[in-house]
């Protein structure tokens, strides 16, 4: 972790609120296989428009758990064509862990370990892969509920996965 990042935690923990959005990318702002996104972008427009809802709706920042986030130039990629859509977001506010690599749920978990010192904190994960069910989740599982938006693969984020997002959103800020 670098000295940016944990400077950057620690300013974080000590805030009254923190609200963060965990982001996947293959699957959920890039369906696969892959259709084509318009000329010169690498996401759908479908995909990035349903995020910037989201984002709007929920005022979070996002912290990319995504494989992309193992290369640098990955993740310019990926903010780079945020900008070409419109997105306004420049920077993530994290990532999860670039050199731990494990269930995804263990890495988001992790991270909300290592943020546990903020007061509230309201977060959704946006994921094709499975965070709830399944055997290698089931420790976890309670942690997730309630938490996880699950697109499909094959079509991305939507407007009706940002429904559910929304109100699984204003569950916890009503239970905080």
């Amino acid at each position: 972790m670098s000295q940016e990042t944990k400077r950057k935690r620690k300013r974080d923990n000590n805030a009254s609120v923190l609200k963060v959005i965990f982001l996947d990318i293959d699957g959920v702002l890039l369906p696969f296989p892959q259709k084509g996104p318009p000329k010169g972008t690498l996401f759908p427009t479908n995909t990035i428009k349903a995020l910037d809802r989201l984002l709007k709706a929920t005022q979070a920042s996002l912290v990319l758990s995504s494989t992309w986030r193992a290369l640098d130039r990955f993740v310019q990629d990926i903010l780079d064509d945020f900008q070409k859509h419109g997105l306004g977001v420049t920077a993530f506010h994290d990532m999860t862990d670039k050199h731990y690599h494990a269930e995804r749920q263990w890495e988001i978990h992790r991270w909300l370990s290592q943020n546990e010192g903020v007061n509230k904190l309201y977060w959704l994960v946006l994921d094709d892969e499975e965070l709830i069910k399944g055997e290698e989740n089931e420790k976890l599982a309670s942690t997730f509920q309630g938490h996880v938006v699950k697109p499909i693969s094959s079509v991305g984020l939507t407007e009706e996965d940002v429904d559910r997002g929304i109100q699984l959103w204003q569950e916890q800020l009503a239970s905080k």
